[in-house]
């Protein structure tokens, strides 16, 4: 399954650095997008396939939290790991309020950094299963069902494989 991130942080060093952890932790990506602006990470979701978003909660233009709060009018199954140099809290608080899955402090330590990714790639790994088997179900129900004006009949559970060899 192929999972882009976006690392979206005002300090070039820190998402080079992020990209260049993450790789050494063995995490591998199909896409990894860059943003130095939280206007510049909304574009990012508007215009990719975008799975997990890592962002800095002060950002010039837009905040973090305030990207978390766009992002996912457009994006709801998004997910996002907050890293902050503040440990305050509100800002935490507020962060998971809007949806973050992790909000870790900088500096970063390696431990932290893969099990937050690991809950997060597992999250998304479930969500998109979630979202095909969801698909298919509505698939098979516009096959199989009938509808006539009033209800309509459908069967309530989807036949299954006879598997007696007949």
């Amino acid at each position: 399954m192929k999972i882009n991130l976006l690392i979206a942080d005002d300090e070039e060093l820190i998402r080079k650095g992020l990209i260049a952890r993450l790789s050494y932790l063995g995490f591998e990506f199909g896409e990894i997008l860059e943003a130095e602006t939280g206007t510049e990470a909304l574009e990012a979701v508007r215009l990719h396939d975008i799975s997990i978003a890592v962002t800095d909660i002060r950002m010039p233009d837009m905040d973090g939290l305030a990207f978390i709060r766009e992002a996912k009018k457009l994006s709801p199954h998004l997910r996002f790991m907050v890293l902050s140099g503040y440990a305050e809290f509100e800002y935490a608080k507020t962060a998971l309020n809007l949806g973050a899955s992790a909000y870790l402090l900088k500096p970063l330590s390696n431990n932290d950094l893969k099990e937050e990714m690991e809950k997060l790639i597992t999250h998304v790994e479930q969500d998109t299963r979630i979202r095909r088997d969801m698909t298919s179900r509505k698939s098979w129900r516009k096959r199989h069902c009938i509808h006539t004006g009033k209800g309509g009949q459908c069967p309530l559970h989807e036949p299954r494989a006879d598997n007696s060899g007949k």
